[in-house]
């Protein structure tokens, strides 16, 4: 019996202590104006349009339109062109309160990105669509969709990471109230997934290329013979 009392009075102090360290952390992470103890939730979603194919450019114009989206080096040569029209948007949802002067604090609790896009295929206007330089530039476009595709699986996941490093979505920051935090998170998310996504173009651009290359053009010339292509070449 005279052990008992003093191993029971120290599994009380240990218990005591533990739910003390408990409790401060759950106030920690309870209290706005703290540094949160957790990470915001991040959720990147993706809206794509199924690809269409357009033949509103001849080729001298769309050489000129791809040429202004997206310049080539020196001997290189749009034989169509595929653009990817992108747009993200951003919502957020925040953690907030008042600390002991009265400040407005915030942290981000979850943030939404939504990556929309929309892949347009164009091939010269005035050949027929069944004709073999039609049919060319759109099996040749269609590899550069395909890239675009790469890239787009890869996104979401370079955005989820970029946003969980981000040092200003880690922390507690003070705003006017909750619309001016909430407005502060979406555009900052909106800058870095934007920034991702230019990141990750970049990255790829190397594959796209050597799809354009001149030994690409040389062999899309064969496929229907050097008379056919004539307009494309000029």
């Amino acid at each position: 019996m005279t052990l008992a009392k003093p191993i029971i009075g120290v599994l009380l102090s240990l218990l005591a202590g533990a739910f003390l360290t408990v409790s401060s952390a759950r106030a920690q992470f309870d209290d706005p104006c703290r540094n949160p103890l957790e990470l915001p939730t991040v959720i990147v979603e993706v809206e794509a349009r199924t690809e269409r194919t357009s033949a509103r450019f001849t080729a001298d114009e769309l050489h000129r339109y791809a040429d202004r989206q997206n310049p080539l080096p020196v001997g290189y040569r749009h034989f169509g062109f595929t653009e990817m029209a992108r747009e993200i948007r951003t919502k957020a949802q925040v953690r907030s309160g008042t600390d002991e002067y009265k400040n407005f604090c915030f942290s981000p609790e979850t943030i939404t990105v939504t990556v929309r896009v929309a892949p347009v295929m164009y091939v010269p206007g005035e050949y027929p669509r069944t004709s073999c330089p039609a049919g060319a530039v759109r099996v040749h476009e269609l590899l550069h969709l395909q890239i675009h595709e790469d890239a787009l699986q890869e996104l979401p996941g370079r955005i989820e990471r970029a946003l969980e490093l981000e040092r200003e979505l880690r922390i507690t920051r003070k705003a006017r109230d909750k619309r001016h935090a909430i407005s502060l998170v979406r555009e900052l998310s909106l800058e870095v997934a934007r920034r991702t996504a230019r990141e990750l173009d970049e990255e790829y651009r190397i594959r796209h290329l050597e799809l354009d290359s001149p030994q690409s053009f040389r062999a899309n010339l064969g496929i229907c013979g050097e008379a056919e292509w004539a307009g494309l070449m000029d």
